[in-house]
């Protein structure tokens, strides 16, 4: 009999676009139980949580022969649950609370194993997002979040003015924010810290 848990993420993909039944179970048993306390750590409800897992295996499934992953399969799912999760977020009366929720699990501090993967996927899109931005607000932005310069040492630097440095980097902040919207509500900022330090 096959082994599936010797199967990689990806060998399993290829069989649930197949719709091996064996392979979605082997994916449901590695990830339900990491996205689980994912969910339940940004909604503090286990109830909530469970439904929210639920629900993305049963889309999965639904999907599968459909199922088109422009990165990894763990990435995808992180990505599905917190999609649902801020979906539940913004339909619920208590915004608030699930917000402050939010906040605190990212000022936890250095994401753990789990957390890192959401790290992970997250600074992909935070890097897209930063390349994005014009040049001279990108290079102003990469020498004040990851070097560390002061306004000074990035003004004398680039032969500009400390205002027009603060300019560029609100500006560049206000960019961002648009982009990942209710993320900045919750804290984004501790994850963009963290990216800065172990992704660059």
């Amino acid at each position: 009999m096959v082994d599936y848990a010797r199967y990689d993420d990806t060998q399993l993909v290829a069989l649930l676009r197949e719709r091996d039944k064996l392979a979605y179970t082997e994916i449901y048993t590695r990830f339900w139980p990491i996205l689980f306390r994912h969910a339940l750590r940004l909604l503090r409800d286990e109830d909530e949580a469970t439904d929210v897992v639920q629900d993305i295996f049963a889309v999965l499934w639904e999907k599968a022969t459909a199922l088109k992953l422009s990165g990894t399969l763990a990435g995808y799912l992180y990505s599905a649950t917190r999609n649902r999760v801020i979906d539940r977020i913004a339909r619920h009366k208590t915004e608030q609370y699930y917000l402050n929720s939010l906040e605190d699990y990212l000022k936890q501090g250095t994401p753990a194993a789990d957390d890192a993967l959401i790290a992970a996927e997250l600074a992909q899109q935070i890097e897209r997002e930063v390349a994005k931005l014009p040049k001279k607000m990108r290079q102003i932005f990469a020498m004040r979040q990851q070097a560390q310069h002061s306004y000074r040492e990035i003004a004398e630097s680039l032969g500009t003015t400390e205002g027009n440095v603060k300019k560029q980097l609100y500006n560049a902040m206000k960019l961002l924010k648009s982009k990942f919207h209710i993320w900045f509500l919750a804290g984004i900022w501790h994850l963009l810290s963290f990216w800065f330090r172990h992704f660059n």
